[in-house]
């Protein structure tokens, strides 16, 4: 049970890069993984993970660009949208637990 707990919490925890990452474009605006890796002196790989799940979490979203070359660039969503989703996803993670 305490396993299944530990788990659900992890859900909801940020690593500390990913913070970085977020609050680097609410400052810069619209970044590429290589311009981030650099500001934060990250490998592109470790961006890039960071990204993915940011992305999947609602907190930075992503279009893509022409700039003579084809690639995303990442921004920052809007704070008051992150916390609904962090909001939403501490019920869910809390419904879980009622049921552990």
């Amino acid at each position: 049970m305490l396993d299944r707990v530990n788990t659900l919490i992890r859900q909801i925890q940020f690593h500390r890069s990913e913070v970085e990452i977020y609050h680097l474009l609410l400052r810069k605006g619209e970044l590429t993984v290589r311009e981030i890796a650099e500001e934060l002196q990250l490998s592109t790989r470790i961006v890039r993970e960071r990204l993915k799940r940011l992305l999947r979490e609602g907190i930075v979203g992503r279009r893509l660009v022409d700039r003579g070359w084809i690639g995303y660039v990442y921004y920052a969503e809007d704070p008051k949208k992150v916390a609904k989703n962090i909001r939403s996803k501490l019920i869910e993670i809390a419904g879980m637990l009622e049921k552990v």
